[in-house]
């Protein structure tokens, strides 16, 4: 391979070496035609690079302000880098400048990849641009394109377009959020330097221990790559502050992943944190009389419908404090459970212990605003409004949201538990210890979503909707229904 000399040399200097260099690969006995060809064609590109200079000339030198692990990643020398790093720790500013030192060195083609086409619009472009400034020549919308004045190119792709990856020839490649994206992309983009030699760095905050984890793992012996891990800390920008909220309001798991740059092992179990010792009261809730009452909600048919009952305490604690897990509940029935009136549950009789009045809110899901059959086809939410359940809100939060949210109230980062069930509620409980991930044949988890399996995912779905909906983590992402 070509040697590739400092920044710091002059032009002249770099064309004279690499001449020499092509003279060299010339007198030998045998001439391979690759090395010959990497040769003129680095020739041809310094050479570009000088003609290019007197344009640069008129610029202000490329010198954006770095800090600490920011500095380590882009001056690395090897050809694989990652910056693995926590939230809002400068990432994807590092990442951008890295890519921008390639561009501005010699003539390339290089490309910034990002998990999805909005956020490779919303994100990384408008990161480049801002650092570039009026060296970008041309910009090209429609092919998420930019040309630079000394004639590189940056072509933006997204992986939720892979396509766009196949065919090309790289000089180096950036690739964002990595932790986010299948394993292929990252291979797709190293398959499209194989002919340049060009370098490839990722940088992302962990998500689990998936193929980001191994590849890290692989790197420690490779002396052709280079890790750095940075937490939110690290960021002299973020203020401590910041940080201790983040550390009162979520998860250990989860703070450690986001905030300290932690591959966490999640296993099969969604809610590890939870403990019969801990999560379960010793006796029956007693209703607070001052404390506001919600009902959980979620509807099924074959599958159960469930409706839970819980308080939230002045301070954020969360006690469940009845439940009623039944298949083929009609809505009439449902209605009357909600209300506080007698219902015949399979012979028995359920009467809620809290009347209706008591009530602040009734939360659903998405499925409340679905037409059912047995309702002629009127929504579950317009027939519990006619049997004088009017106060419903329709949760529309994400399932991975909902879940953090959930944990940030079973074990917070700095030890809190927000979370308590009476021991009437032994569904909930039983599902809580049962709520698993998908697992692959070799018995690891798969993605970031629960197994729907039937059983234990509808008092986990009623309680996060109600959980996220009530006391979200980030903004409200919820409608009235």
């Amino acid at each position: 391979m070509l040697p590739v000399a400092p920044d710091d040399i002059n032009g002249e200097y770099l064309i004279k070496t690499f001449l020499h260099r092509i003279d060299e690969i010339a007198n030998r006995d045998e001439v391979k035609a690759s090395d010959l060809k990497a040769a003129l064609e680095t020739y041809l590109k310094l050479e570009d690079r000088e003609k290019s200079n007197t344009v640069e000339a008129s610029l202000p030198p490329f010198e954006p302000s770095l800090f600490g692990h920011q500095k380590k990643f882009v001056h690395s020398k090897t050809r694989f880098t990652a910056l693995i790093g926590g939230v809002r720790s400068g990432k994807t500013y590092a990442g951008a400048v890295k890519g921008i030192e390639k561009a501005l060195f010699l003539p390339t083609i290089g490309s910034a990849v990002a998990p999805t086409a909005a956020m490779a619009r919303d994100v990384l472009v408008p990161q480049y641009a801002e650092l570039l400034g009026e060296r970008v020549a041309k910009w090209l919308s429609s092919n998420m394109e930019m040309t630079l004045r000394n004639g590189s190119k940056i072509l933006f792709r997204s992986a939720d377009n892979p396509d766009r990856l196949m065919g090309l020839t790289l000089d180096w490649f950036h690739l964002d959020e990595a932790a986010q994206l299948p394993k292929r992309v990252w291979e797709t983009l190293v398959n499209r330097t194989i002919s340049t030699g060009g370098p490839g760095f990722l940088t992302t905050t962990p998500r689990g221990r998936n193929w980001v984890f191994d590849l890290v793992r692989d790197w420690e012996h490779d002396s052709d790559a280079k890790i750095i891990i940075a937490k939110t800390s690290d960021n002299p920008q973020i203020s401590s502050a910041d940080i201790a909220r983040a550390r009162r309001q979520l998860d250990p798991k989860y703070f450690r992943q986001q905030y300290e740059a932690s591959f966490e092992s999640s296993g099969l179990a969604v809610y590890d944190d939870f403990s019969p010792e801990t999560h379960v009261l010793d006796s029956r809730w007693e209703i607070h009389p001052d404390w506001p009452v919600y009902i959980a909600l979620d509807l099924g048919w074959t599958h159960p419908t469930a409706i839970l009952w819980a308080q939230l305490s002045p301070d954020g604690q969360w006690i469940f404090t009845d439940e009623l897990v039944q298949s083929h509940l009609r809505l009439n029935k449902v209605a009357g459970a909600i209300l506080g009136e007698p219902v015949d549950i399979g012979g028995e009789t359920f009467r809620a212990r809290v009347p209706y009045s008591r009530i602040e809110r009734v939360i659903c899901g998405m499925e409340g605003r679905q037409s059912r059959q047995e309702a002629g086809g009127e929504s579950a939410v317009r027939i519990l409004a006619n049997a004088g359940v009017t106060r419903v809100g329709v949760y529309s939060g994400s399932i991975v949201d909902g879940i953090h949210a959930v944990r940030s109230k079973l074990l917070s980062a700095d030890g809190v538990v927000n979370l308590k069930i009476s021991p009437v509620c032994r569904r909930l409980i039983d599902d809580f210890q049962g709520y698993n991930y998908r697992s692959d044949t070799d018995g690891s988890a798969i993605g970031e979503l629960p197994d729907k399996d039937g059983v234990h995912d509808h008092t986990m779905d009623a309680l996060r909707y109600l959980i996220d909906f009530v006391t979200p983590l980030a903004e409200t992402r919820w409608q009235i229904g």
